[in-house]
């Protein structure tokens, strides 16, 4: 079996989080390849990363159902999130009336390890994150997502 094909086969079959995993999973096949390897694979494959209910997974290019979600929340964070500005730990993150509740499930739903938690009220959603340069992490990621700088 070709590396590639052990690759569409374990994202098939499994949720597979990293690439260290990925490696992981590969060398007890008997494949061994380096990181830069697994990111020139997984880009050529099309594999993109969606989030999951306990954080991040590979998936593979198609219709799928995670891969329309986690588009439909791209939209939606593109589409609703106005400002951002980072206040110590936190950040808070304004959106029109009525919207901050989707903006921060969407922003759960990311998955991403920068944020302990998030509180949304009417217009405005409150992250959450271990530091102040968490927060700043989370900004500067936020705005990558978007297409826009926060800073």
């Amino acid at each position: 079996m070709t590396r590639r094909a052990a690759i569409v086969e374990l994202v098939s079959e499994r949720p597979v989080r990293s690439q260290a995993e990925l490696g992981r999973l590969l060398r007890q096949r008997g494949i061994q390849a380096t990181q830069a390897t697994l990111s020139r694979d997984l880009r050529s494959l099309g594999v993109g990363k969606v989030p999951a209910a306990d954080g991040s997974r590979y998936v593979l290019p198609g219709p799928s159902r995670d891969v329309v979600d986690a588009r439909r929340r791209q939209i939606e964070l593109e589409t609703f999130v106005q400002s951002v500005r980072v206040v110590a730990n936190q950040v808070l993150v304004r959106t029109p009336p009525g919207n901050a509740h989707g903006v921060g499930r969407a922003l759960d739903l990311l998955g991403w390890d920068e944020v302990a938690g998030t509180l949304a009220g009417d217009d405005t959603v409150l992250v959450v994150t271990d530091s102040p340069a968490a927060a700043r992490a989370f900004r500067r990621r936020l705005g990558q997502l978007v297409g826009r700088s926060f800073e």
